[in-house]
């Protein structure tokens, strides 16, 4: 019978060093990123014109900027297809002091290229892209992963980076869960392996909605308070059953389920504990 072989472990000299650089959590400044969506007319763009300026919104054949065309600070790009969008990434990454925000509208759009430019690759007909039947579960993720990696290229950059989307209910009239119940799940409009990266990658994810509500108005002395309907913008951050939000905070701090008129610091003040 052989004897096993004694492996001599490999001596390391030891150095002492100085403990590295550290600092407080509480001291980091870092840059985010943002999911805001919603259908349209929901007050998505409107909330991305409020992030901090200079702000640069990369328009993804949307055309959706008439409710921040007043606003100072923002320059709007037209971004027709995937190459163009690439060579703003390459300009951002270059020049990365130019804006304090990047604004994609929308992702789901940018998703819509980048089907459209994997089929052209392939010498395949783009003008239905992405309809069904008209890609291969390898062409989805080729899709998956050029979309993963512009969509990291841009949440790493040294500023702000919002993504905005569309809505689209998930988990609906599935035909072969044996009549198991499935809750139905509103989030991004973007495929699933998608929208589970872009979940996962940012730090905030809000669903913008309006509401109308009926509040009593004071009239004239005598007068009986009279019904008046009040429309309110609003996003979802706090936990939601059907809705996908998120926004990472201090454990000490409740997220509230809704915002009413939300702008860039209302955000800001949760993350940061302020709330």
């Amino acid at each position: 019978m052989k004897r096993p072989i004694k492996v001599k472990p490999i001596s390391r000299p030891r150095t002492r060093t100085e403990k590295p650089p550290t600092r407080k959590v509480s001291d980091t400044n870092k840059h985010r990123s943002y999911v805001i969506y919603g259908i349209s007319g929901t007050g998505k763009t409107t909330l991305a014109g409020s992030f901090p300026k200079p702000a640069l919104l990369l328009d993804i054949n949307d055309k959706g900027t008439d409710s921040i065309s007043d606003v100072k600070g923002i320059e709007v790009a037209e971004c027709p297809d995937w190459e163009t969008l690439e060579e703003w990434m390459f300009y951002l990454l270059e020049n990365p002091k130019e804006y304090k925000t990047v604004i994609i509208d929308t992702v789901t759009q940018m998703q819509q290229i980048c089907i459209e430019r994997i089929l052209k690759k392939k010498k395949k007909d783009s003008s239905r892209a992405g309809d069904w039947g008209t890609m291969t579960q390898r062409e989805w993720g080729d899709v998956a992963s050029e979309m993963k990696s512009m969509i990291n290229t841009f949440r790493d950059l040294n500023l702000e980076t919002v993504f905005l989307a569309q809505a689209r209910v998930f988990n609906v009239n599935e035909d072969d869960m044996d009549e198991q119940e499935i809750a139905p799940e509103v989030g991004p409009r973007l495929s699933p392996s998608v929208k589970d990266a872009i979940n996962a990658a940012v730090d905030v994810i809000g669903c913008t909605f309006v509401r109308k509500r009926i509040i009593k108005k004071k009239g004239v002395e005598g007068e009986k308070p009279r019904e008046v309907e009040k429309t309110e913008y609003c996003i979802r951050v706090g936990p939601n059953p059907v809705f996908i939000t998120k926004i990472r905070k201090p454990k000490s701090i409740e997220a509230p389920a809704v915002i009413i008129d939300p702008v860039y610091e209302d955000l800001m003040d949760i993350i940061k504990g302020e709330a």
